[in-house]
Parts: structure tokens; C-alpha cells; sequence
């Protein structure tokens, strides 16, 4: 497969008749517009024609329809598309034909009759081919109607453009308190603070709403909350995966995730350290754990399992996450065949796998927490943190030794600086019999020594990524049999419908993250970028984030895509940058009301805000923070929260290390959720109860469902009725009646005071229950009693089991659990 398949060969078709269906001329009708082969066309053939006629053919002979040079092609006396003569293109009739039609009658999938026409009308304007609009770099297009040169006014600018395409216009903007609730979940994955609400309610200045914003993006929850996305598509687990499924020490790559995002380090080098850290000059511990990326898929230690047939399938894991996670598309086709539907040859898919075929760890795992390549790490955020400040002194102490040896050392002692590492110089200024002992910088790097052992000491091990001094063949294998290879032994490579390698590009994993960032690489900022969006607004501008290939959905605003997927790597690839431009754009601003004047129930047009059901841990961390339980502990191993007994036992292995789930105690059971131990053969009940994936595979779109199920969960699990009479207990205390602490319990949850008719609703409910338990003390001690926090004994059992049953219900209700 050659990148100059589906060539251009006509002018580009421009956004403008993109939008319409035809253009008025002054001196005549109305005319066709020019059909659009990437967005209109590719995409039928290839769910309906490219099963048959694509590149996975392997027949000679059989037509095909993947490329103009093919499909026009002389076949003794008739073309499938004849450009000269269209009306006898031999395709026309067979897509119309009764007697001996194509599809044929008995395949699968069918035309419709809107596909026949738009076929019909493209083949007589000439059957141009195009490449397909994904792999075609980006290009930055403003649109005419800009009136600023503010970032967020040209996302607006898009959007209105095709608003007013359908004679639509945006929504009001929504109240202030709705936009800091808004703005606070999408950011920090939390509601505002009371004392932040009220300041931002209070503040006056123009720019109020951008300051506030300001305040999210430098807040560490920013990081942790952004996190839970990058793990979910990494498919980050704290176990193996399989078999066993036992423990494996990975979590301070977790760690290293959440620092990232909230140092923001620039997509492109989050990108590198992960995939190639280890290949870098000299590089960091942040480096180094950074590749437990590489590390991340399940691995099993099974007795019966064939070590080559596993290294095998944790390539083909690697590969098939990386398409996912970067490329936006799906490679697993390709292991076995050419791509059905998008132009990826099998063998373009092997090159790709031996990128990752040269890592020193063994294919199988041993069921051992650490196997294969590892280091030391910090163990926790304040151990990291730590960590970094000795870091920064020791790089301050060597550039001063530096700047004193120039003047002073011998040639030998220079030649001796210069070849050792951040460690070894550090090393040499400390000791005494040394060569620079005279320098005034002995005693402070002694100290500093000391210091950073102390810290190593504390450090905990994670599985990194090591490269293998002589590389692994590679073959392309039969049938993707791991005992089946096939031809010569293949080179590292990518796919060449994307690009090329940088010319300069190393052949191994570093030159794998450099073709990826590669500024004309048609993929990944469009990629990434769409999952920003799909985390602001609730859907992408590509509905289908996990395929940006022929079979999947086209951007609703394509040249918005375009745009942003260059800003983001005009700005260096700043993602609190890319962020701040959306939620300070108008879109994002709008009342999210359904609006019964626009037919757009999908929101397409974008013509009202987000609106949608929040994830699993974002409902849990509410409730932890509104009754003031959670804790605010960052980093460390994954903790274990309450859940029904017996889970982990009958899912397990007998001999597996996690067949038996103890439940956490203290401070460690109110951890933020992003912390909650992620066992992949049985992620926490609650987790799942809310569609978060198993991990055991990349996800990088959850689904949202509405289930009985769940509201029962939220009504009775052990840690919802725990927060709730916490959260009680904070109303009775910060509020001296009904009315004030019904206001600060919706203040907590809707970053608003009630309505009239919640507050009549709370108020019926809490008078029901005060009568429920007016003379059934036991029932609500009982209740009371549920979770490990203490009661607080002061406060009237019955009254404050009550409140509990008030504050359950509006945690469950869509007031906490619905973005809006």
C-alpha cells in the first residue's frame, strides 16, 4: 500500500460548499454541488464495498475499488468508473441493477438509497478520488465571519458558522453559579469550594470567569483529575490481567501521570518519556517511570503458556493500544491480514510491532509484583515532590561545580567530569580524597548525598521499559500465528499512509515517538485534541475517538478539528492552554437546556452546553467531598475501599495474591477515586456499577448508561450511606435550621441555593423521616452505624439519621450526578 492511494485529483472542495447543498448564480439556478469523496463516498465503499473490493483482496482479478488507478482501470472493454464516459460506468449499473445487483442480494450490507444517489451523482461528476480526510495533515483555516483574535472567539466563530448553516444560534450563556459548577467538574473533577463559589459569585472585573478558570488549572486535583482519562486509554491496572491476575508494582507510574498534567509538561515529551524515556540522553527518574507505559499491558505467568506465543501478544497488545491511544484507530485487523477497511498492510503492521519486540523483560511475568526491568521511585506525591527539589539542588550544585572546574581542573580531572553522569559528579564533589575536594561545594554535596539516600530509602520498585542491546527478528507472521513466520526478517517501520519516519529518526522506540509528534503527522494532535474536547463537552468532535478510520463517524466540525489539532502544537503542545481556550469559549458557556426550537438531539450544532451523566469516580468524589471525608493524600499504592465480600475470592485463582480483598481502614478508605485499587479481572463494583472499563484493554470513550441497578447502589452501598451521614452531620453543624442547611447542602451539590419546589420536596422528605424514626432510636443508630467513620454522639440519633435520608437522596438525584 503506497500513501498516494485514494490520490487527489481534482481541486479541493471548499467549507463553504461543504455547508450547502447548492450556490445560487445571479444569472441562473440553483447547481449541484461537487460531491465530497472523502467525507461522502470513502466512507460507504469502505463499510459497504471494501469487504470484497478493498485492500485486503487477494484476488488478481477481482476488481478493486481502494484506488482511482484500479477502479478505472480497463477490464476488457468496460470500466467499473469510466471518468471520460460516466453515464457507461459499469458500477452505475450494477448498483442499480435488479437482476444482478452490487452488493450483491445476499451480502450483508446493503445500499441505501440515499448511498446509491450520492454514488450516482459522484460518478458523473467524474469518480475523482481523494485521500481520506484523516490522513491529510491538518491544515489552520479561520473562518470569514472572526471578528477577534482571541483563541476562544475562533472556536465560537466555527461553531456559529455552522449554527447559521441551519438557522440556529447559540443558547444564552448559563447562570454564573452553573458555569463554576461547570467549570470545576470539567477541570478538577470536583464541585467549587463554598468560599471559591462565593468569591467568584462576588467578583466583579470583566475577566472574572477566565481568573476563576485560572485558579482550576493550577489546582493539584487538575492533574488527578485528568489522569483518570490517560489511564483509562493506557488501560493502567495495579494487577497483571491474567490468570493469577496478582499484584504488580506499577503505581508510581500512575503517580508520574498526575504530576505531569499538573506541571504541564508539554503532549509532545508526555508522549516521548513514555513510549522512549529510557533511549533519552541521561535520563531522569521522571523519564524512566514514565515507560511504564511500555509496561502496561496484561501479562500472565501461567504454567501451561508458550513464552513465544506471549511475547508475541503483549506486542500485539502494545501495537493495537498505540493505534488506539494515538492514531485513533484499529489496528487488530492488521494482524492477521491488510486492513479490510482503512490502508494498513499487515506487513506495515509488523514493522510497527518491533518497535516493541527489542524489551529486555520475559514474555511471561512470573506472578511476581516486579519482573523484567525496574526501578526505584517515589512512593507517594510528597515523596515525588521531594524528590524534585533534590533533584533541582543537585543540578544547581553541578552547573556551580562546573563553572569552577573550567577555571581550575586539570585536563584529566575535566575528561573524568565530563564522562560521568548527574550521580557519579555528585560523587566525585563529595569525597574527601577526591580530586575536587578543594572545592568550596565538598560539604554541601556530602549533605546532599545524605539527603537523597535517605529519600531512595523510602523509594518503592515500578516496571520501566529497557531496551535489548541486539534487537529481536521481526516477521510478519501467518494468519497473526505466532509459529507461523513468514519472508525476511522485517526492519522497525510505520504505517506510510501516515507519514514517514523522520529522516534522522533512530529505529527503535525514541524514533517511533518522534514520527508521532512530528508536526506533519496527520493523526495524533487531531486525535488527541478530540479526546480534549470529548472530556470538556461530553462528546467529541470525532464521535468515534477510538476510530478515525474509514468506518468511523465523520467530525461534526471538521475544520474546527483541524484547527485546534494545530494550535495544540503551535502552543507546544500546551494542554492547559488548549483546555483554557474551550472552557472559555461561549459553546462551553451555554445554558445546557434542552431547546425545543432546535432539532438537534445529539447536539451536534453545539447549540446548547454539555450535559451528561458523570463517570464513576466523579460521583464518588463528590459525596466524599461534601461530607468533608475525602482525603487529601495524593499518590501511593491503590487503596481499597468497602465492597461486597466474596468478590475477589470467587473471581480468583486459588493461588493468586488477590483472591482475598481486605478492606482498607482510616484516612486510606476516603481517598480520591482515582486511587482506588484497580484489579483488572474485578474492578471495584461501584467503578463498574458506573460503566469504568476493566482496563484489561485501551478505552478511550465510556459509556454512560441509566440503570436500576445503579440507584440502588447509590441508595444503599456501605460508603454512600457513610458520606451521607457525614454530610449530615456538617448540615447540623454548619447550619442553624432547616432552611440554611438545606441552602448549604445544594450549595455543596448544584453550586446553588434550592428552588422553592426542592426545597418543598427536602423539607416533606425530612418531616417523613423525623416521624420514621421519632420512636425507632434503634433503627436509626443502626443506620447510623453503617460505614467506619465515627458518629458524632452529640448530635440526636433520630434527627441526624433524618438528614442521612435527606442527603442520600439528593446525592442520587441528578442534581449531583448529571453534569449541567
Amino acid at each position: 500500500m503506497t500513501q498516494n492511494r485514494w490520490m487527489k485529483t481534482a481541486p479541493a472542495v471548499t467549507a463553504i460548499t461543504l455547508l450547502f447543498a447548492g450556490v445560487v448564480r445571479a444569472d441562473g439556478p440553483v447547481t449541484e454541488a461537487k460531491v465530497d469523496f472523502p467525507r461522502e463516498i470513502l466512507p460507504i465503499l469502505s463499510n459497504k464495498c471494501f469487504v470484497c473490493h478493498g485492500p485486503d483482496s487477494h484476488d488478481a482479478d477481482l476488481l478493486r475499488l481502494d484506488s482511482f488507478e484500479t477502479a478505472t482501470a480497463d477490464r476488457g472493454g468496460y470500466r467499473a468508473i469510466d471518468p471520460q464516459h460516466p453515464d457507461q460506468s459499469e458500477i452505475l449499473k450494477r448498483i442499480h441493477s435488479a437482476d444482478d445487483p452490487m452488493p450483491p442480494a445476499d451480502a450483508e450490507k446493503q445500499l441505501s438509497p440515499q448511498e446509491r444517489d450520492v454514488i450516482t451523482r459522484w460518478v458523473k461528476q467524474g469518480g475523482t478520488y481523494a485521500m481520506h480526510w484523516a490522513f491529510v495533515p491538518p491544515k489552520k483555516q479561520v473562518p470569514a465571519i472572526v471578528t477577534s483574535s482571541n483563541a476562544s472567539d475562533i472556536i465560537d466563530a466555527f461553531i456559529a458558522e455552522k449554527q447559521a448553516a441551519q438557522g440556529v444560534t447559540f443558547a444564552p450563556e448559563a447562570d454564573r453559579a452553573t458555569l463554576a459548577r461547570r467549570a470545576a467538574l470539567t477541570l478538577i473533577g470536583l464541585p467549587p469550594e463554598p468560599k471559591q463559589l462565593e468569591a467568584f459569585l462576588s467578583d466583579n472585573r470583566p475577566d472574572a470567569y477566565e481568573r476563576y478558570v485560572d485558579d482550576l488549572l493550577a489546582d493539584p486535583h487538575y492533574g488527578e483529575h485528568q489522569a483518570r482519562y490517560w489511564l483509562d486509554a493506557v488501560r493502567y491496572g495495579d494487577t497483571h490481567g491474567l490468570h493469577l491476575d496478582n499484584r504488580r508494582g506499577i503505581y508510581p507510574y500512575r503517580d508520574w501521570v498526575v504530576n505531569a498534567f499538573n506541571s504541564n509538561l508539554p503532549l509532545n515529551e508526555f508522549i516521548t518519556w513514555q513510549l522512549a524515556g529510557d533511549l533519552l540522553p541521561e535520563p531522569s527518574l521522571d523519564q524512566l517511570v514514565a515507560t511504564g507505559y511500555v509496561r502496561l499491558n496484561p501479562s500472565t505467568g501461567e504454567g501451561g503458556a508458550i513464552p513465544d506465543e506471549f511475547q508475541v501478544k503483549n506486542n500485539f497488545d502494545r501495537v493495537e493500544t498505540l493505534g488506539t491511544v494515538f492514531l485513533g484507530m484499529s489496528l487488530t485487523c492488521a494482524r492477521c491480514h491488510s486492513h479490510k477497511y482503512d490502508p494498513i498492510p499487515q506487513t506495515e503492521y509488523y514493522r510497527l510491532l518491533a518497535f516493541f519486540n527489542n524489551t529486555t523483560e520475559p514474555p511471561l511475568d512470573g506472578n511476581k509484583y516486579e519482573y523484567g526491568a525496574v526501578v526505584k521511585a517515589p512512593q507517594n506525591q510528597d515523596s515525588w515532590n521531594a524528590w524534585h527539589e533534590l533533584a533541582a539542588e543537585r543540578a544547581d550544585l553541578i552547573d556551580t561545580a562546573k563553572a569552577a572546574l573550567t577555571k581550575s581542573a586539570t585536563a584529566e580531572e575535566l575528561t573524568a567530569w565530563e564522562t560521568a553522569d548527574a550521580d557519579q559528579r555528585l560523587q566525585l564533589l563529595a569525597d574527601q580524597n577526591g580530586p575536587f575536594a578543594k572545592l568550596a561545594m565538598q560539604q554541601p554535596a556530602a549533605d546532599l548525598i545524605a539527603k537523597i539516600t535517605a529519600a531512595q530509602e523510602q523509594f518503592t520498585t515500578t516496571l520501566v521499559a529497557e531496551e535489548l542491546p541486539e534487537p529481536r527478528k521481526t516477521f510478519l507472521l501467518r494468519r497473526g500465528e505466532y509459529d507461523l513466520p513468514t519472508g525476511d526478517p522485517l526492519d522497525p517501520g510505520v504505517i506510510s499512509v501516515m507519514g514517514s519516519l523522520p529522516a534522522d529518526a533512530p529505529k527503535n522506540r525514541l524514533g517511533l515517538a518522534q514520527w508521532l509528534t512530528s508536526s506533519n503527522h496527520p493523526l495524533v494532535a487531531r486525535v488527541l485534541i478530540n479526546r480534549v474536547w470529548q472530556n470538556t463537552f461530553g462528546y467529541g468532535l470525532v464521535r468515534t475517538p477510538e476510530d478515525f478510520g474509514l468506518q468511523g463517524r465523520q467530525p461534526t466540525h471538521p475544520e474546527l478539528l483541524d484547527w485546534l489539532a494545530v494550535e495544540l502544537q503551535d502552543s507546544g503542545w500546551d494542554l492547559k492552554h488548549m483546555r483554557r481556550l474551550m472552557v472559555n469559549s461561549r459553546t462551553f458557556r451555554q445554558n445546557s437546556a434542552w431547546r425545543t426550537d432546535v432539532d438537534d438531539p445529539e447536539n451536534r450544532l453545539l447549540a446548547r452546553g454539555p450535559g451528561y451523566r458523570l463517570d464513576a469516580e466523579v460521583i464518588r468524589d463528590i459525596g466524599l467531598w461534601s461530607s468533608n471525608l475525602l482525603d487529601p493524600q495524593m499518590g501511593g499504592e491503590g487503596v481499597k475501599p468497602y465492597q461486597p465480600a466474596g468478590m475477589w475470592e470467587a473471581l480468583a485463582h486459588p493461588a493468586s495474591n488477590t483472591k482475598n480483598y481486605v478492606a482498607d481502614t482510616g484516612p486510606l478508605l476516603y481517598r480520591r477515586s482515582l486511587y482506588v485499587y484497580w484489579k483488572r479481572t474485578s474492578p471495584h463494583p461501584m467503578m463498574t456499577l458506573f460503566d469504568a472499563p476493566d482496563r484489561e484493554s485501551s478505552c478511550v470513550r465510556r459509556s454512560r448508561t441509566s440503570t436500576p441497578l445503579q440507584s440502588l447502589g447509590m441508595l444503599n452501598e456501605t460508603q454512600r450511606i457513610e458520606m451521607s451521614r457525614k454530610l449530615a452531620e456538617r448540615l447540623l453543624h454548619e447550619g442553624a435550621n432547616t432552611a440554611e442547611r438545606l441552602s448549604l447542602l445544594f450549595t455543596l451539590v448544584a453550586s446553588r441555593p434550592p428552588t422553592d419546589v426542592e426545597r418543598s420536596a427536602c423539607e416533606r422528605l425530612l418531616k417523613t423521616m423525623q416521624a420514621r424514626y421519632q420512636n425507632a432510636t434503634e433503627d436509626a443508630v443502626a443506620l447510623l452505624s453503617t460505614g467506619e467513620a465515627k458518629r458524632d454522639e452529640s448530635l440526636d440519633p433520630a434527627e441526624l439519621a433524618s438528614w442521612t435520608q435527606v442527603c442520600v437522596t439528593v446525592l442520587a438525584s441528578d442534581l449531583a450526578i448529571l453534569m449541567y
